[in-house]
Protein backbone atom coordinates (compact mmCIF):
# COMPACT_ATOMS: atom_id res chain seq x y z
CA UNK A 1 0.00 0.00 0.00
CA UNK A 2 1.44 3.47 -0.91
CA UNK A 3 1.89 5.74 2.28
CA UNK A 4 -0.78 8.91 2.43
CA UNK A 5 0.65 12.56 1.64
CA UNK A 6 1.80 14.40 3.52
CA UNK A 7 -0.70 17.16 4.06
CA UNK A 8 -0.21 20.07 1.53
CA UNK A 9 3.05 21.21 1.06
CA UNK A 10 2.37 24.72 -0.07
CA UNK A 11 -0.30 26.73 -1.77
CA UNK A 12 0.70 28.97 -4.91
CA UNK A 13 -1.65 32.28 -5.86
CA UNK A 14 -1.25 35.11 -8.31
CA UNK A 15 -0.81 38.81 -7.04
CA UNK A 16 0.07 41.85 -8.96
CA UNK A 17 2.10 44.20 -6.72
CA UNK A 18 5.31 42.29 -5.35
CA UNK A 19 6.23 44.80 -2.57
CA UNK A 20 2.96 45.15 -1.33
CA UNK A 21 2.44 41.63 -0.74
CA UNK A 22 6.10 41.87 0.56
CA UNK A 23 4.63 44.07 3.17
CA UNK A 24 1.52 42.15 3.64
CA UNK A 25 2.49 39.18 4.38
CA UNK A 26 5.73 40.15 6.61
CA UNK A 27 4.57 43.16 7.98
CA UNK A 28 0.59 42.53 8.83
CA UNK A 29 0.72 38.65 9.09
CA UNK A 30 4.13 38.18 10.31
CA UNK A 31 5.09 35.70 8.44
CA UNK A 32 9.09 35.40 7.33
CA UNK A 33 9.90 35.66 3.57
CA UNK A 34 12.17 32.97 3.20
CA UNK A 35 12.75 33.23 -0.27
CA UNK A 36 12.91 35.95 -2.72
CA UNK A 37 13.04 33.99 -6.88
CA UNK A 38 11.80 33.98 -9.86
CA UNK A 39 8.76 31.66 -11.67
CA UNK A 40 11.12 29.18 -13.28
CA UNK A 41 8.61 29.22 -16.32
CA UNK A 42 8.48 32.74 -16.48
CA UNK A 43 11.54 34.45 -15.36
CA UNK A 44 9.62 38.29 -15.68
CA UNK A 45 7.82 37.25 -12.64
CA UNK A 46 9.03 37.27 -8.88
CA UNK A 47 8.50 33.86 -6.86
CA UNK A 48 7.78 34.77 -3.45
CA UNK A 49 7.72 32.42 -0.74
CA UNK A 50 6.09 33.31 2.98
CA UNK A 51 6.12 30.87 5.71
CA UNK A 52 8.12 29.97 8.83
CA UNK A 53 11.38 30.37 10.44
CA UNK A 54 12.63 28.24 7.20
CA UNK A 55 9.47 28.06 4.90
CA UNK A 56 9.17 24.04 6.15
CA UNK A 57 6.02 22.08 3.88
CA UNK A 58 2.86 23.01 5.82
CA UNK A 59 3.70 26.27 6.15
CA UNK A 60 4.87 27.81 2.64
CA UNK A 61 2.23 30.16 0.97
CA UNK A 62 3.82 31.72 -2.26
CA UNK A 63 2.92 33.54 -5.00
CA UNK A 64 3.80 34.67 -8.75
CA UNK A 65 3.41 38.58 -9.10
CA UNK A 66 2.84 39.90 -12.59
CA UNK A 67 2.51 43.95 -11.92
CA UNK A 68 -0.94 45.16 -13.23
CA UNK A 69 -2.65 41.79 -13.77
CA UNK A 70 -6.08 42.06 -13.75
CA UNK A 71 -8.00 41.47 -10.70
CA UNK A 72 -9.45 37.63 -11.04
CA UNK A 73 -12.74 36.62 -9.60
CA UNK A 74 -13.09 33.34 -7.20
CA UNK A 75 -15.48 30.08 -8.08
CA UNK A 76 -15.75 26.75 -9.63
CA UNK A 77 -12.72 24.91 -10.46
CA UNK A 78 -10.59 26.73 -7.86
CA UNK A 79 -8.68 26.57 -4.16
CA UNK A 80 -11.03 29.37 -3.01
CA UNK A 81 -9.96 29.72 0.37
CA UNK A 82 -6.39 29.44 2.32
CA UNK A 83 -6.66 28.57 6.28
CA UNK A 84 -4.08 29.23 9.06
CA UNK A 85 -3.91 27.83 11.91
CA UNK A 86 -3.53 30.23 14.96
CA UNK A 87 -3.83 29.62 18.71
CA UNK A 88 -7.72 29.47 19.35
CA UNK A 89 -7.07 32.33 22.22
CA UNK A 90 -5.33 34.54 19.51
CA UNK A 91 -8.22 35.53 17.62
CA UNK A 92 -9.18 38.47 19.71
CA UNK A 93 -5.64 39.42 19.05
CA UNK A 94 -5.66 38.97 15.06
CA UNK A 95 -9.06 40.68 14.90
CA UNK A 96 -7.87 43.75 16.41
CA UNK A 97 -4.63 43.28 14.52
CA UNK A 98 -6.65 43.15 10.65
CA UNK A 99 -8.64 46.29 12.21
CA UNK A 100 -5.54 48.53 13.09
CA UNK A 101 -3.97 48.06 9.75
CA UNK A 102 -7.53 48.39 7.90
CA UNK A 103 -7.45 44.75 6.70
CA UNK A 104 -11.06 44.04 5.31
CA UNK A 105 -12.36 41.11 7.19
CA UNK A 106 -15.73 39.47 8.07
CA UNK A 107 -16.33 38.67 12.03
CA UNK A 108 -15.64 35.63 13.31
CA UNK A 109 -18.30 32.98 12.73
CA UNK A 110 -17.66 28.55 13.38
CA UNK A 111 -17.24 26.09 10.98
CA UNK A 112 -16.72 22.38 11.83
CA UNK A 113 -16.46 23.13 15.25
CA UNK A 114 -13.89 25.45 14.85
CA UNK A 115 -13.30 29.87 14.94
CA UNK A 116 -12.62 31.75 11.94
CA UNK A 117 -11.82 34.50 10.71
CA UNK A 118 -11.98 35.17 7.51
CA UNK A 119 -10.07 38.07 6.00
CA UNK A 120 -8.93 39.36 2.69
CA UNK A 121 -5.22 40.43 1.02
CA UNK A 122 -4.76 43.49 -0.72
CA UNK A 123 -5.27 41.63 -4.19
CA UNK A 124 -8.62 40.33 -2.73
CA UNK A 125 -7.35 36.45 -1.93
CA UNK A 126 -9.44 35.32 0.28
CA UNK A 127 -7.68 33.87 3.70
CA UNK A 128 -9.10 32.84 7.09
CA UNK A 129 -7.35 32.66 10.54
CA UNK A 130 -8.44 29.24 12.18
CA UNK A 131 -8.67 28.96 15.89
CA UNK A 132 -6.96 25.75 17.12
CA UNK A 133 -6.69 24.68 20.63
CA UNK A 134 -2.65 24.80 21.27
CA UNK A 135 -2.32 20.87 21.66
CA UNK A 136 -3.35 20.61 18.02
CA UNK A 137 -1.02 22.18 16.41
CA UNK A 138 1.79 20.83 14.97
CA UNK A 139 4.32 23.35 15.28
CA UNK A 140 7.07 23.75 17.13
CA UNK A 141 8.11 26.75 19.13
CA UNK A 142 11.00 27.30 18.25
CA UNK A 143 10.10 27.11 13.56
CA UNK A 144 8.19 30.19 14.59
CA UNK A 145 8.96 33.13 13.00
CA UNK A 146 7.70 36.13 15.70
CA UNK A 147 8.80 39.88 15.74
CA UNK A 148 7.92 42.50 18.53
CA UNK A 149 4.40 42.89 17.72
CA UNK A 150 3.38 39.09 17.34
CA UNK A 151 5.17 36.74 19.57
CA UNK A 152 4.47 32.87 19.86
CA UNK A 153 1.12 32.93 21.58
CA UNK A 154 -0.19 34.50 18.10
CA UNK A 155 1.82 33.47 15.59
CA UNK A 156 0.43 31.78 12.69
CA UNK A 157 1.29 28.05 12.73
CA UNK A 158 0.75 26.23 9.61
CA UNK A 159 -1.79 25.94 7.18
CA UNK A 160 -4.82 24.45 8.64
CA UNK A 161 -6.37 23.43 5.27
CA UNK A 162 -7.80 25.08 1.76
CA UNK A 163 -11.12 24.99 0.10
CA UNK A 164 -11.52 23.56 -3.31
CA UNK A 165 -15.46 24.52 -4.85
CA UNK A 166 -16.40 22.15 -7.72
CA UNK A 167 -19.43 21.27 -9.56
CA UNK A 168 -19.80 18.50 -7.74
CA UNK A 169 -17.81 15.95 -5.11
CA UNK A 170 -17.27 13.42 -7.69
CA UNK A 171 -15.01 15.54 -9.28
CA UNK A 172 -12.66 15.42 -6.49
CA UNK A 173 -13.31 13.09 -3.80
CA UNK A 174 -11.48 10.22 -5.67
CA UNK A 175 -8.53 11.62 -5.98
CA UNK A 176 -8.49 12.64 -2.16
CA UNK A 177 -9.18 8.98 -1.39
CA UNK A 178 -7.85 6.85 -3.52
CA UNK A 179 -4.48 8.46 -4.33
CA UNK A 180 -3.56 11.09 -1.63
CA UNK A 181 -5.26 9.16 1.31
CA UNK A 182 -7.79 11.51 2.98
CA UNK A 183 -10.64 10.50 4.71
CA UNK A 184 -14.16 11.99 4.76
CA UNK A 185 -14.69 13.12 8.42
CA UNK A 186 -17.42 15.46 8.02
CA UNK A 187 -20.26 17.41 6.05
CA UNK A 188 -22.41 20.02 6.14
CA UNK A 189 -24.90 21.05 3.61
CA UNK A 190 -22.03 22.34 0.99
CA UNK A 191 -19.48 21.50 2.59
CA UNK A 192 -17.54 18.14 3.02
CA UNK A 193 -13.90 18.16 5.52
CA UNK A 194 -11.29 15.72 4.74
CA UNK A 195 -8.55 14.94 6.87
CA UNK A 196 -5.08 12.85 7.19
CA UNK A 197 -5.10 10.49 10.12
CA UNK A 198 -2.51 10.74 12.46
CA UNK A 199 -1.41 14.17 10.55
CA UNK A 200 -1.96 17.51 12.47
CA UNK A 201 0.15 19.95 10.48
CA UNK A 202 -1.49 21.26 7.24
CA UNK A 203 -3.94 17.88 7.28
CA UNK A 204 -7.09 18.71 6.43
CA UNK A 205 -9.17 20.05 3.14
CA UNK A 206 -12.62 20.94 2.55
CA UNK A 207 -14.62 20.62 -0.37
CA UNK A 208 -17.16 23.14 -1.52
CA UNK A 209 -19.85 21.26 -4.06
CA UNK A 210 -21.53 24.62 -6.00
CA UNK A 211 -23.50 22.85 -9.01
CA UNK A 212 -24.21 25.58 -11.75
CA UNK A 213 -21.48 28.16 -9.40
CA UNK A 214 -19.70 30.24 -11.39
CA UNK A 215 -16.22 29.55 -12.51
CA UNK A 216 -13.65 31.59 -11.18
CA UNK A 217 -11.16 33.25 -13.35
CA UNK A 218 -7.50 32.92 -12.17
CA UNK A 219 -5.81 35.83 -12.08
CA UNK A 220 -4.68 38.28 -9.38
CA UNK A 221 -6.16 37.45 -5.70
CA UNK A 222 -6.79 33.75 -6.81
CA UNK A 223 -4.87 30.81 -6.08
CA UNK A 224 -2.88 29.08 -9.15
CA UNK A 225 -2.31 25.45 -7.55
CA UNK A 226 -2.10 23.57 -4.32
CA UNK A 227 0.47 21.22 -3.62
CA UNK A 228 0.46 18.19 -1.96
CA UNK A 229 3.82 16.95 0.14
CA UNK A 230 5.67 13.47 -0.85
CA UNK A 231 8.06 11.58 1.63
CA UNK A 232 11.06 11.53 -0.61
CA UNK A 233 11.42 10.92 -4.50
CA UNK A 234 10.20 7.13 -4.43
CA UNK A 235 6.72 8.36 -2.74
CA UNK A 236 6.90 10.97 -4.91
CA UNK A 237 6.54 8.32 -8.22
CA UNK A 238 4.61 5.94 -6.19
CA UNK A 239 1.57 8.84 -5.51
CA UNK A 240 2.42 9.47 -9.48
CA UNK A 241 1.34 6.22 -10.24
CA UNK A 242 -2.01 6.13 -8.80
CA UNK A 243 -2.66 9.25 -10.44
CA UNK A 244 -1.84 7.91 -13.71
CA UNK A 245 -4.05 4.96 -12.77
CA UNK A 246 -6.73 7.02 -12.50
CA UNK A 247 -6.76 7.95 -15.72
CA UNK A 248 -5.05 11.72 -15.16
CA UNK A 249 -2.56 12.91 -17.09
CA UNK A 250 0.52 13.98 -14.43
CA UNK A 251 3.88 15.54 -15.53
CA UNK A 252 7.11 14.19 -15.57
CA UNK A 253 8.98 15.05 -12.65
CA UNK A 254 10.22 18.18 -12.53
CA UNK A 255 12.92 19.78 -10.36
CA UNK A 256 12.35 22.63 -8.76
CA UNK A 257 15.91 23.30 -7.07
CA UNK A 258 14.33 23.22 -3.32
CA UNK A 259 11.92 20.78 -4.12
CA UNK A 260 10.62 18.49 -7.17
CA UNK A 261 7.42 18.15 -8.51
CA UNK A 262 4.54 17.01 -10.64
CA UNK A 263 1.61 18.71 -11.71
CA UNK A 264 -1.59 17.41 -12.61
CA UNK A 265 -5.20 18.58 -13.29
CA UNK A 266 -8.45 17.28 -11.41
CA UNK A 267 -11.75 17.07 -13.28
CA UNK A 268 -12.35 19.94 -11.23
CA UNK A 269 -10.25 21.66 -12.90
CA UNK A 270 -7.68 22.49 -10.33
CA UNK A 271 -3.88 21.99 -10.34
CA UNK A 272 -2.65 20.03 -8.03
CA UNK A 273 1.19 19.22 -7.48
CA UNK A 274 2.65 16.49 -5.91
CA UNK A 275 6.82 18.35 -4.30
CA UNK A 276 9.04 16.05 -2.11
CA UNK A 277 9.46 17.31 1.49
CA UNK A 278 12.82 18.40 0.41
CA UNK A 279 15.76 19.64 0.06
CA UNK A 280 13.77 22.71 1.25
CA UNK A 281 14.97 26.46 1.29
CA UNK A 282 18.30 26.14 2.83
CA UNK A 283 19.63 24.28 0.27
CA UNK A 284 21.45 27.74 -1.30
CA UNK A 285 21.12 30.48 1.43
CA UNK A 286 21.91 29.98 5.31
CA UNK A 287 18.67 30.35 7.85
CA UNK A 288 20.06 33.40 9.05
CA UNK A 289 19.40 35.31 5.72
CA UNK A 290 17.02 33.77 4.01
CA UNK A 291 15.03 35.92 1.54
CA UNK A 292 17.16 38.96 1.38
CA UNK A 293 18.83 38.24 -2.43
CA UNK A 294 17.24 36.94 -5.30
CA UNK A 295 17.87 33.26 -4.81
CA UNK A 296 18.32 31.46 -8.70
CA UNK A 297 18.49 27.74 -9.01
CA UNK A 298 21.75 26.66 -10.97
CA UNK A 299 20.26 26.31 -14.60
CA UNK A 300 19.53 30.16 -14.64
CA UNK A 301 22.38 31.67 -12.36
CA UNK A 302 24.06 32.36 -15.64
CA UNK A 303 20.74 35.00 -16.69
CA UNK A 304 21.17 36.59 -13.12
CA UNK A 305 21.86 39.86 -14.64
CA UNK A 306 19.49 40.00 -17.27
CA UNK A 307 16.44 38.60 -14.67
CA UNK A 308 17.44 41.25 -11.74
CA UNK A 309 17.68 43.73 -14.72
CA UNK A 310 13.67 42.94 -15.23
CA UNK A 311 12.13 43.04 -12.15
CA UNK A 312 11.05 45.81 -9.35
CA UNK A 313 13.37 46.23 -6.44
CA UNK A 314 11.25 44.54 -3.31
CA UNK A 315 12.43 44.86 0.19
CA UNK A 316 11.61 43.32 3.65
CA UNK A 317 10.13 45.62 6.17
CA UNK A 318 12.39 46.21 9.27
CA UNK A 319 9.73 45.38 11.97
CA UNK A 320 9.56 42.19 10.09
CA UNK A 321 12.73 40.62 11.39
CA UNK A 322 13.09 38.29 14.15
Amino acid sequence: MVERAQGIHHITAIGSDPQQLVDFYTGVLGLRLVKKSVNQDDVSAYHLFFGDRTGEPGMDLTFFTFPGVRRGSHGVGQVTLVSLAVPDQALDFWQARLERHGVHHEAVAERFGLPRLRFYDPDGQQLELVGVPVDQLATQASQLWTHADIGTEQAIRHFHSASLSAASLGSVEPILLQALGYERVNQDEHRTLYHLEGQQRASALEVEEAPGGPAGLNASGTVHHIAFGATDEAHQLALRELVLNMGLHPTQVIDRYYFKSVYFRIPAGILFEIATMGPGFTADEDEVTLGERLALPPFLESQREQIEAGLPPVHIPAASTS
